[in-house]
């Protein structure tokens, strides 16, 4: 933030002031009409926070990693964000008016060969920065650099309550762990200038036993917080790490006694994103209530440049590559997927590739922004124009004997109609077409309730058809000819364009078998 700009924050904050003395009723109409305008229409400024990708590359393999677990087949391979690109991006940022500077993503910050040239242009551009970390590549040196350079918060991944267990989970030395803990302890002894420290676990059936341990290690290391987090679906097999019911009986009995004894030495013990697995997903989805603000105060930007609207949502909003960051912010995908969340509570649908219904780490400034707004938004279920996921589903199953002939006579679509989306689901799963509809981007779930994005769909379709024996080059040249109309990948998909496409793609496959 510049100083023109830091003094008018300061000249209007002083306004407020000195309107909320002489007339409180006064300032809460002036703060309600700005909030409105601000989170009701399209943004005049950039996002708060960017959560910024600089590298994919990991010097761990911890177990319940989308990227790096050795359970994959393959890792993600090792990108890294050119220099150049990224001082750009942040220096556009912050004459946007960008405030704070998130580094994490797939891979490990401060594995970066310029990490420390990225950490300190945050500081010179007026901006905090925090990392999410595993911390391997801290040493002494650079935790006191981290205090030079003004770093906000360092959240450090451990997961675990012991070394062996350490070891077990992040594929690391064990005695890592107490390196790691000695100096976030060296951190916490400074006085001014440290970054707020932070330990985190994501429990799993390797480490759901160690909380109180975990707990324990954080208040001796001399740590300000503690984030315990549930596993994610993950793109691989998972049922050993899966917590069984004894597990989270256990896990609440020690949640329950961590909180006490967290509050009782000053620190804050968050837990987000945990929910047992006998509570279900829409119950526990708070959109239904009010709208998601998040296209209006967070972005994402990954390795390549490709800009996402959030940490959950995989779906591409545009690159930088060829275009701004301030092109890509006013870009009429941004705009729909900002008029999206907006809808959620009349809709009850998720944005396409948006996981937000597994949890959702925005939800108290969504809350806070909804009691400022002053009004809960209508709720009206069923009018959305966008194909869901279910509707995908069943469009494909009752156009599968036109898509896939020879798969034909192992179906009978009769009861179609009346059945639930599991059975349509199940049908894909025997047509070979799972990977199409059930786990695409690595859910093992069938989310009838989001919506799916014509890129999504179009790659439904090509793994549909190569299902049934079509070349994968035909496959492609035949989603691509047939695609309705010319449509932003990362749009939602219509209902009316869902059956466009899929009566061209079965007209144009008839013509071709005549």
């Amino acid at each position: 933030m510049t100083i023109p700009t830091r003094l008018a924050a300061g000249a209007k904050g002083l306004a407020r002031r000195v309107v909320g003395a002489v007339s409180p009723r006064l300032l809460r109409r002036i703060q309600l009409a700005r909030a409105r305008r601000r989170y009701l229409r399209e943004p005049t400024q950039g996002p708060r926070r960017l959560l910024l990708e600089p590298t994919t590359a990991c010097n761990h393999r911890c177990e319940m990693c989308w990227d790096h677990s050795p359970r994959l087949p393959k890792a993600t391979p090792a990108w890294y964000m050119p220099l150049p690109r990224l001082q750009a991006l942040l220096q556009e940022m912050a004459d946007m008016g960008t405030e704070e500077v998130w580094l994490a993503g797939r891979g490990e910050p401060l594995v970066h060969p310029q990490a420390g040239e990225i950490l300190q242009l945050m500081p010179a551009l007026g901006m905090r920065s925090i990392i999410t970390t595993n911390a391997a590549r801290l040493t002494e040196e650079l935790a006191d650099r981290l205090c030079e350079w003004r770093v906000q918060q360092l959240s450090v991944s451990l997961d675990s309550g012991c070394p062996e267990t350490y070891a077990r989970v992040h594929h690391a030395p064990p005695e890592d762990r107490a390196r790691i803990l000695a100096l976030v302890r060296r951190l916490s002894q400074r006085r001014a200038g440290r970054p707020r420290l932070l330990i985190s676990m994501v429990l799993s059936k390797l480490n759901c036993q160690e909380l109180p341990a975990l707990v324990a290690d954080a208040i001796a290391a001399g740590a300000d917080g503690i984030v315990v987090g549930g596993m994610r679906p993950v793109p691989f097999s998972s049922a050993d790490l899966a917590l069984a019911p004894e597990d989270w009986a256990q896990v609440r009995h020690d949640l329950a006694a961590a909180q006490d004894t967290a509050r009782q030495a000053g620190l804050e013990l968050r837990t987000d994103n945990i929910r047992g697995p006998e509570t279900p997903r829409l119950h526990a989805w708070p959109y239904h209530e009010m709208a998601c603000f998040i296209g209006h105060l967070f972005t994402v930007v990954d390795v390549h440049g490709n800009v996402h609207g959030c940490c959950t949502c995989q779906n591409k909003l545009g690159s930088l590559e060829g275009a701004s960051f301030r092109e890509v912010w006013r870009s009429q995908p941004y705009r729909i997927f900002r008029q999206v969340l907006r809808q959620m509570p009349s809709t009850g649908l998720t944005p396409p590739q948006c996981e937000c219904r597994h949890g959702c780490g925005h939800l108290p400034e969504n809350a806070a922004i909804h009691g400022e707004l002053g009004f809960h938004l209508p709720r009206r279920p069923g009018e959305s124009e966008f194909a869901t996921r279910m509707e995908v589903a069943q469009a494909l199953c009752h156009h599968l004997g036109n898509l896939l002939p020879a798969l034909q006579r192992h179906f009978d679509y009769a009861d179609l109609s009346d059945a639930p989306a599991r059975q349509a689901a199940s049908r894909l799963r025997q047509a070979g077409i799972m990977a199409g509809i059930g786990s695409m981007d690595g859910l093992s779930l069938f989310e009838p309730q989001r919506m799916v994005a014509g890129v999504e769909f179009g790659e439904i379709v090509r793994r549909s058809l190569a299902a049934s024996g079509i070349p994968g080059e035909r496959a492609a040249y035949l989603v691509a000819s047939t695609c309705p109309g010319p449509r932003h990948p990362a749009l939602p998909l219509t209902r009316r364009d869902l059956q466009h496409w899929l009566a061209r793609l079965a007209a144009e496959l008839a013509q071709r078998s005549a």
